[in-house]
């Protein structure tokens, strides 16, 4: 068994059915995968536990993705934390703004297991090749 942390990835949709098959497809993966049901537990869950990634839906009552995802770019502590949309938004404009907004990946629902385990694979690796690039960084300016 491996000491190694595993990437903690936090789903965040309102779905609850969906939001499980999604938790269900991460564990599988060897993840650590949590659920919010709304923007505002969600915000509450990565406060509390803490997240490496967040998986998001856009469309969600009382706080919808975007809002979600400019309070976490407006918070230092959550500025950098990596979001993968996962919607049902599949138009090119919607893509766009989400990237604009600062997510990092965008993927379409329904999403298969095939198509979202490298998705957040890539984004784990990126966050990971990021951290070490600062970490060093820091070490070089002493």
């Amino acid at each position: 068994m491996s000491s190694e942390p595993r990437t903690r990835v936090l789903v965040v949709d309102d779905d609850e059915g969906l939001a499980t098959v999604v938790r269900l497809m991460l564990d599988r993966a060897g993840l650590d995968a949590g659920v919010a049901y709304s923007g505002q537990e969600a915000l509450d869950w990565i406060e509390t536990h803490g997240a490496d990634i967040v998986l998001l839906d856009m469309m969600m009552p009382d706080m919808n993705g975007f809002a979600f995802l400019r309070l976490l770019r407006e918070n230092a502590a959550t500025r950098d934390l990596p979001v993968i949309v996962l919607t049902a938004l599949a138009d090119e404009h919607s893509r766009r703004e989400c990237a604009a907004a600062g997510a990092n990946d965008y993927l379409t629902k329904p999403v298969s297991r095939s198509v979202l385990t490298p998705s957040v694979a890539k984004t784990s690796t990126s966050v990971l090749i990021s951290s070490k690039c600062r970490t060093s960084s820091r070490g070089s300016q002493t």
